[in-house]
This record gives structure tokens, sequence and C-alpha cells, in this order.
């Protein structure tokens, strides 16, 4: 026997001793190539998320959902390898795919919402926004909560499918100059005890004074009339969401004392 009949059937030997363990060598291949992809593909989605400069949070919701699909692709791949029927990869999938969806309807929920708040952008971070009642400065969005500052320092969580279903007023807005300013507003009542050309004139006084504290001169207007008393409301406008509760605390303060005064003249 030549050498190469002797080197051919040692090889036959040891398929037929490797044939067993083949499966085996087949996943583990599967295995590595899952993970190879992964990392090129998410270094490659980080640099794209870097060059489109999305927020941190779209980001990480992306390179979640390739991870997702990869490690999807990666199960059936490894799952057919070691013989399981199709039928079965169907029937374990719609299974795990009810019981997850029933687990997790919420957070889907809130992850989808997170990504429509994100891409139609009704408010941004530094906005002063009023949803469902609640109201303040948002400080971050994330995938499955919008944050606010109260005006009393508290932070509010608020999860994104109930600021899809909630009207959400948002009192940002850009101002004639480009630069990015936040109303803020206030009512007050008075009764009819001084007249309304008196009392808008002192108001029209008092406001040209804040005028040039304010990047814009703040307005009121009269906005309810009845035989009880009259109400004004007035507006105003500061760069900062967080000066909103300070300004609208002084200038109250400010509004009354003047209302005050004319009071104290007639007396």
């Amino acid at each position: 026997m030549s050498w190469w009949e002797e080197f051919s059937s040692w090889l036959a030997w040891v398929s037929e001793a490797l044939r067993p363990f083949l499966p085996y060598v087949e996943m583990l291949i599967t295995v590595i190539v899952a993970v190879v992809v992964e990392r090129v593909i998410t270094r490659r989605v980080r640099k794209a998320v870097g060059r489109l400069e999305l927020p941190p949070d779209a980001g990480n919701a992306i390179l979640l959902a390739v991870r997702i699909i990869i490690l999807v692709a990666a199960c059936v791949a490894v799952l057919n390898i070691g013989g399981i029927p199709s039928a079965w990869l169907v029937s374990l999938s719609a299974l795990g795919g009810t019981a997850i969806g029933f687990a997790s309807t919420r957070s889907v929920g809130n992850l989808i919402a997170g990504i429509y708040i994100m891409v139609a952008r009704p408010f941004g971070v530094g906005d002063y926004v009023r949803i469902d009642g609640l109201e303040g400065e948002v400080v971050e969005i994330t995938m499955n909560y919008t944050k606010l500052r109260a005006p009393d320092g508290t932070v509010l969580l608020i999860s994104n499918q109930k600021v899809l279903d909630s009207k959400v007023e948002n009192f940002a807005y850009e101002g004639p100059d480009g630069r990015r300013l936040v109303r803020g507003s206030f009512k007050v009542s008075f009764d009819h005890s001084i007249p309304s050309g008196e009392l808008e004139k002192a108001f029209d006084a008092l406001l040209e004074r804040w005028a040039v504290r304010l990047p814009e001169r703040p307005a009121f207007r009269l906005s309810r009339w009845d035989k009880g008393g009259k109400e004004y409301t007035f507006t105003f406008s500061v760069e900062k969401a967080s000066d909103l509760l300070a300004v609208r605390h002084e200038l109250l303060r400010e509004v009354l004392r003047t209302w005050e005064g004319l009071k104290a003249k007639r007396s």
C-alpha cells in the first residue's frame, strides 16, 4: 500500500471519528461569526450615529435593535444545525414572541413613543412644557420616559406613551433675533374700583420698565370681564426655563403692588 493510500485511509478514519462532533463545530463557527458580525456592525452604527448627530438614546435604540436581530438569527441557525425541526422553531418563536409581547407591551409602547418623540420633536431638552396638567423644564428624553423639572425643583418622570396620549403645550419659541425663548404667563383678577384706562396705563408703565430686563417687552391683555371684576393675562419671555418661576413671581408681585398703589391713592 502506497503512502497516499495510507494517508487517505487515515483521513477517512479521522472524518468518521469526528462526524458526531461536526454539528458542535458548526455551532461554534456560527457563534464566532455572529460575534464578529455584531462587532463590525455596531462599530459602523456608532460612527453613523456620530456623523448624523443623533441623540444618544436614539443611537442606543438602533444598536439594541441590531443586536437583537443578530442574536435571533444566530439562535435560529444554531437550532437548525442542532437538528431541531423547522416546525418546532416556528412554534417556539411564536410562543416566545407571544410571551414577550404580553410581558413587555407597555415597554415596547414606551420605546416606540420615545422614538416618535425624538423624530417628531414636539419639544426638546431645555423647553418648558405642560403635559397632562404637569409642567416643567424638559431635562432629559429617554427611550421610556420624559423627565421634567417642576418649578419647585421636583423631577417628574412621565412615560412616553402617556406623553403621546396627552395634550402637550410647549412654551418655547424662536424670538425675532433667532434666540430660543420660553414664554410664561399668569392671570390676575381685579374689581372695578379702578377704571380700566387708569389701570392699563399703570401696567404699561410697569412693563416698559421690565422691557430692559427681559429679552422681549412683557405684554398684557384683558381676558375676562363681568359685573364682579375683570381679569388680565400677562405674558413674558425668558432665555432659560430655569428663570421662569423667579421672573413670574417678581413680575406678579409688582403687578399687585401697582394695583395696591392705585387703590391707596383713591382712599
